[in-house]
């Protein structure tokens, strides 16, 4: 009998990035599969200002690593980029603070001067099965769903991926089923983008050495679009940290209700990281001391 892998060996994120990348490295690196994991310092204000010796200890380091004014503020079409009106203030705790930094994966290489990702840390609220009752789309009929028949992932959550609309549909996923019709592989440790909506239902059972459910796969509405000179620019300038994160993490119930609280992906991340993106995590956490 197969042995189980352990939390340790499935659960993991590593950075892909190193240190003094130049332009050509980033250009490199882009490609499908590969997680941007947001720089609090780029989206919350006044982040670094010192609380205590440790803090002030920290802010130093991160000076030192990434330079700029440590009074800079975030950028406005940044925030908004992401659905955020304000920078996300210290007063949330950190929990909810990490929960509004953006985590996106890649969809694919920079294709026609065009970045695509999925923002993996969003609800919209809705469940799939709230649209059944949505408005008909251009050109159904009265009365005609919007969705393909997909009873099995009705009370799945669905997923806010980003501010830009259009291309490819109203609705798309992200999962773990390679039998899906027309999905693309992202990564090695099986994470698939995309494919026949309708179909996906019945690829579960196609599965013989693993049983699949609803909760195998995320869907979204709508997805986050840079121009790639954008995107590479934004990556020089530590907006994002660039890196391979496990299938298993990217997909772990993120549910904080009860004794056991999950932690934030953001938080994850940064802490399996390791290095100075833990030191900057460990600084978001301990602002309130």
């Amino acid at each position: 009998k197969k042995q189980e892998a352990t939390e340790e060996e499935t659960i993991w994120a590593k950075p892909l990035l190193p240190e003094n990348a130049s332009s050509a490295d980033i250009s490199k690196l882009l490609k499908g599969g590969v997680v941007l994991v947001a720089n609090p310092y780029k989206f919350c204000s006044n982040f670094n200002q010192p609380q205590s010796s440790n803090s002030n200890a920290a802010r130093k380091m991160m000076e030192s690593v990434f330079g700029g004014d440590s009074a800079s503020q975030p950028s406005p079409s940044l925030l908004s980029k992401f659905g955020l009106t304000l920078p996300p203030p210290a007063e949330l705790g950190p929990d909810r603070r990490a929960d509004l930094l953006p985590v996106l994966i890649l969809l694919e290489a920079p294709s026609g001067g065009e970045s695509q990702a999925f923002l993996m840390n969003r609800r919209t609220g809705y469940l799939l099965g709230d649209l059944e009752t949505a408005a008909p789309s251009e050109g159904a009929e009265k009365g005609e769903s919007i969705l393909p028949k997909m009873g099995a992932f009705m009370i799945q959550p669905l997923w806010f991926g980003g501010t830009s609309s259009g291309g490819g549909g109203a609705l798309d996923m992200l999962h773990v089923c390679p039998a899906v019709e027309g999905c693309q592989k992202l990564t090695d440790d099986g994470l698939y983008w995309s494919g026949d909506l309708e179909q996906a239902q019945d690829a579960m059972g196609m599965i013989k050495d693993k049983v699949l459910t609803g909760f195998d796969f995320k869907f979204f509405v709508q997805s986050t679009k840079w121009s790639t000179e954008q995107l590479e620019r934004e990556i020089k300038d530590e907006t994002w940290f660039m890196s391979s994160v496990s299938t298993e993490a990217l997909f772990k119930s993120r549910d904080r209700l009860g004794a056991k609280r999950a932690k934030p992906l953001w938080t994850e991340i940064m802490e399996l990281m390791g290095g100075k993106y833990q030191s900057i995590c460990d600084e978001l956490y301990n602002e309130e001391e």
